[in-house]
This record gives structure tokens, C-alpha cells and sequence, in this order.
């Protein structure tokens, strides 16, 4: 895929992650459940990786160093914003363990950042391959996240079987499509490349349709059960 059209993929998934932003925080604000919010939030993550991500596309006009620094924070926000919807899923699950421990959600993007920080520091920025070599890991992380949010919507529905209700797990398996895609690239840069930005958007626009689509002002749970976020501990 050409640097332009991956710039347009970039801009509209920051614009896609935005609108996400804005039509889950008021259905998550108003449950009075607190950690709900951590949807509105990974998402507002998500939205400000995609942008931060727009100066590696433009070399003609970013210096090096800028672009490094913008694909490096573009990768780390994406992994958080991945990780907190998967923690906030883990909420009612089998991993609840998982989801309630504060300790642990602050320490696993901790080390994340340490990790990716220490590689550029001992990184040859020159060679201009860090941001490359560190997508690799923090892609396979976004993907586990992906996944395991996958896999909870798909149980959840199983367990409903309400066709309403099972296709944020079809969004989810976009998304991770998305990021097996990108793990691709280094092995075929076109279709790996194609294959992510093509899994992100359905991803992105199909949850955007559960999120908006005949969700009427009154009925704010709706989007939550869309979303498989009303599902009881199992």
C-alpha cells in the first residue's frame, strides 16, 4: 500500500477510533460501573496512535528523529488502548482476577513501556529499523488483546445467542485480523499491509454500526449489550 493511501487509512481510523470514543462513554458513564469506562478510553488510545502515527508517513516533511518518536508512541498508545478494552472485558469473565487487579493494570503497560524505551535507547537509531523491530512485539501483544476480546464476545454470544449480540465478536475478530496483518508485513509488505488497514476499518466500522445504528437516547444499554459488556461472570 502506498504511503498516501496508508496517510487516508491513518486519518479516518483517528476520525473511526474518535467516533467510538464519543458513542461509548455515555452508555459506559451512565452504568455507574467505573471500570466500564476503560472502553471509552482504550479507544481515545487507539484514536491517538492512529494520528500520532501520520508523521512516519510524511519523510519529505518530518525529520527522522520526529518520525521515529511519533511511530513509537503510535505503537505504544495502540497497545494500550488494546490492552485496557481487554482488561475492562476481563471484568466479567473466567480472568476476573485478571481485569480487578489494579497492581497488574498498571503494571503491565509499565513494562511495556520500559521495554519498548530501553530498545530505543540501545537501539542504532540511524539504521532507521527500531520502530520496526519493536512493532513486532507490541503487535503480538495487540493481537493476544485482540483476540481475547474475540474470544470473550464469541463465549458471551454462545451463551445469549442473540444475533444482535455476537457481532461486536465479528468487529473484534477484524481487529485482530488487523494486527496479523501488520505482523505480516516483513514477510509480504503489500499484502500484509493491505490485510491490516482492510481488518482495522471493517473492524472499526462495524462497531461504529453497534454503536449508533437504531440506538435510541433513552436506551443507553443497548450499546452495552451490543457490545457484550452486560454478560453476567462466567
Amino acid at each position: 500500500m502506498g504511503s498516501e493511501l496508508a496517510l487516508v487509512a491513518e486519518v479516518v481510523s483517528a476520525a473511526a477510533a474518535v467516533t467510538l470514543v464519543y458513542t461509548t462513554l455515555k452508555p459506559c458513564k451512565s452504568s455507574g460501573i467505573q471500570y466500564l469506562l476503560g472502553v471509552p478510553a482504550g479507544f481515545g488510545l487507539i484514536a491517538i496512535g492512529f494520528m500520532t502515527s501520520v508523521p512516519s508517513l510524511m519523510p519529505n516533511f518530518v525529520p527522522p528523529p520526529v518520525s521515529l518518536v511519533g511511530e513509537v508512541i503510535s505503537l505504544l498508545t495502540q497497545t494500550y488502548g488494546l490492552l485496557f478494552i481487554s482488561l475492562t472485558y476481563a471484568r466479567k469473565t473466567r480472568l476476573r482476577v485478571l481485569g480487578e487487579s489494579i497492581i497488574l493494570e498498571i503494571a503491565l503497560p509499565v513494562i511495556i513501556t520500559i521495554g519498548a524505551v530501553t530498545y530505543v535507547l540501545v537501539s542504532d537509531t540511524t539504521t532507521g529499523t527500531v520502530a520496526s523491530s519493536l512493532e513486532m512485539p507490541l503487535r503480538l501483544v495487540m493481537a493476544l488483546s485482540a483476540f481475547y476480546v474475540l474470544y470473550e464476545t464469541e463465549r458471551n454470544w454462545s451463551f445469549t445467542q442473540r444475533a444482535g449480540e455476537g457481532v461486536v465478536a465479528v468487529a473484534f475478530g477484524f481487529l485482530f485480523v488487523e494486527q496479523i496483518g501488520f505482523l505480516l508485513t516483513p514477510v509480504d509488505l503489500g499484502v500484509g499491509t493491505f490485510l491490516g488497514y482492510e481488518g482495522r476499518l471493517v473492524g472499526l466500522a462495524i462497531l461504529i454500526a453497534l454503536t449508533l445504528f437504531r440506538v435510541r437516547k433513552s436506551d443507553v444499554g443497548i450499546v452495552l449489550r451490543r457490545l457484550g459488556l452486560t454478560a453476567l461472570a462466567h
